[in-house]
């Protein structure tokens, strides 16, 4: 078999493209096509990285197949390229453009005396995720492949800018290091090891977690996906990576720092697109590919510990089989109570923190148990103006009893007349009332120095809360009911342990 001469070695860092167009100038034709086709080789078959059109190009030119097939990325027929061991979907490779650094450029020029063949297009350049040029720390220009078949054009022939050209585009790109996710995909595709909750997903999961949490942490929300430009990407992916470099723990904080957001503007509780944004609508719809990797189990469990959720709905894939948070609002619907009468009992119990009182009842959350608990004790609730029949107590003992704080008010409010209302738990006045029983014990009989605790007051000529404090602190022995009556009335104390008790 007859070997091209001179020989042309492949470089380690050009793609298999990018060599057989040096191959093409090197022997005298400007055209790749015909040059493969001289050599018995498809153009689309090594376009696509067959292994048959690859191992034919090293063996006419005596080449050894290992380096190219290192840089080749080779398409499975279907929407995505293997290359290093790694799997890379279509959207990752460039192919309707070229990007290159004009500094790269002339140094190969200037290497190879003006000859046309010492060009080469890096492999870096053709990944989508790579904006930065790492030996020169520049912006890499963009320029589009004609139509049709541009991916057999060479960077000679997409960049036909010589010496003082390539300086002058050099100095109008920005200057910059290369990003941190750039550098994680690079150093990945070269055998090395980066974060460990990156390393665990795919090459595709990785960038792409990376970058959709750093758009929605770098441009907000609401962000029009459709307006990202690869710039704005680039800048995205550098935000995101100060998230996901730092796995699970970095994306949790991501997201509560996103919550946290909506909260302060007094949105969120179910639109999960309102808090997480293009995130949310990124992982809801599985399109082609539905495995985005663990980031979406973190944002679903998120949601589910941190949220207004809704048991038996969908969520990104998977229904709801428990529930964590409510809202106020969604608390009142599964209740049926009212929602504002709600909210005071769950601020009154500092469920809810009393700045955000002024929060939507479809914002503020709880925790399940205490929110069902608050919800249940107000169905059980006892209005003010009842507790003296329940308890068979006069007004000044019940305001007694709540001053003293063995009655706790659900909730308090005014009347357009200013006269105060509020509402107690049915349970915690049952236990009270059978807390009084147990301390004053039905009797038979007693003596005439045995009065009610209006008496008491009078006769002793003290105050109806130090009875009553002596009472619930067990102090009086001579204390009793009449039989056959509850509540507070019904209560008989010995006159003379009082006066010697408060003597």
């Amino acid at each position: 078999m007859t070997i091209l001469t001179p020989k042309l070695p492949f470089r380690p860092e050009e793609t298999h493209l990018s060599w057989a167009t040096r191959l093409s100038a090197l022997h005298g034709t400007d055209s790749l096509r015909p040059f493969l086709t001289d050599m018995g080789i498809k153009p689309v078959d090594l376009i696509t990285g067959r292994p048959a059109a690859v191992n034919r190009l090293c063996e006419v030119a005596g080449q050894a197949p290992g380096p190219v097939w290192l840089n080749t990325a080779m398409s499975d027929g279907k929407h995505s390229y293997s290359l290093r061991g790694e799997t890379l979907p279509v959207s990752m490779i460039l192919r309707d453009e070229t990007r290159f650094c004009p500094l790269c450029l002339l140094e190969d020029d200037e290497a190879a005396g003006g000859t046309k063949y010492n060009r080469s297009a890096r492999l870096d350049w053709s990944l989508r995720v790579v904006t930065t040029c790492a030996r020169h720390n520049l912006r890499l220009a963009p320029r589009l492949r004609p139509r049709g078949a541009g991916e057999l054009h060479g960077i000679r022939e997409l960049v036909p800018e010589r010496g003082q050209q390539l300086v002058a585009l050099a100095d109008e790109l920005p200057r910059r290091e290369p990003s941190p996710i750039q550098t994680y995909v690079i150093n990945r595709l070269n055998g090395e090891t980066g974060p460990a909750w990156l390393d665990r997903q795919s090459l595709e999961q990785a960038v792409k977690a990376t970058q959709m949490l750093g758009i929605v942490m770098t441009f907000g929300a609401k962000v029009m996906m459709g307006r990202v430009d690869s710039e704005d990407l680039d800048f995205a992916g550098r935000n995101g990576w100060k998230f996901t470099s730092f796995g699970e723990a970095g994306v949790n904080e991501a997201l509560t720092m996103l919550q946290g957001n909506a909260y302060r503007q007094d949105i969120g509780g179910q639109n999960y697109a309102t808090v997480f944004g293009a995130l949310y609508n990124w992982l809801r719809e599985p399109g082609e590919r539905s495995d985005h990797g663990p980031i979406k189990k973190l944002l679903r469990n998120y949601i589910i510990n941190n949220m207004d959720v809704t048991v038996g709905r969908e969520l990104l894939g998977k229904r709801i089989e428990r529930r964590l948070k409510y809202s106020a609002q969604s608390l009142a619907l599964e209740t049926g109570l009212h929602r504002q009468t709600l909210r005071k009992v769950l601020v009154n119990r500092g469920l809810v923190a009393s700045e955000d009182a002024d929060k939507s009842n479809s914002v503020v959350l709880v925790d399940t148990v205490p929110g069902l608990d608050a919800a249940e004790a107000l169905c059980r609730a006892v209005p003010f103006l009842g507790l003296q029949a329940y308890l068979n107590a006069s007004l000044p003992v019940v305001r007694t009893l709540i001053d003293l704080g063995l009655l706790t008010p659900l909730h308090r409010s005014k009347t357009p007349k200013g006269r105060d209302k509020c509402g107690f738990d049915g349970r915690e006045v049952g236990a009270l009332l059978d807390r009084v029983h147990s301390l004053a014990p039905e009797i038979q009989h007693h003596d005439a120095e045995w009065i009610t605790l209006t008496q008491c007051t009078k006769r002793a000529r003290v105050t109806m809360q130090s009875v009553l404090k002596l009472v619930f602190d067990g102090q009086i022995k001579g204390i009793g009911r009449c039989v056959g009556e509850t509540g507070f009335k019904a209560i008989r104390i010995d006159l003379d342990e009082i006066r010697r008790l408060n003597s």
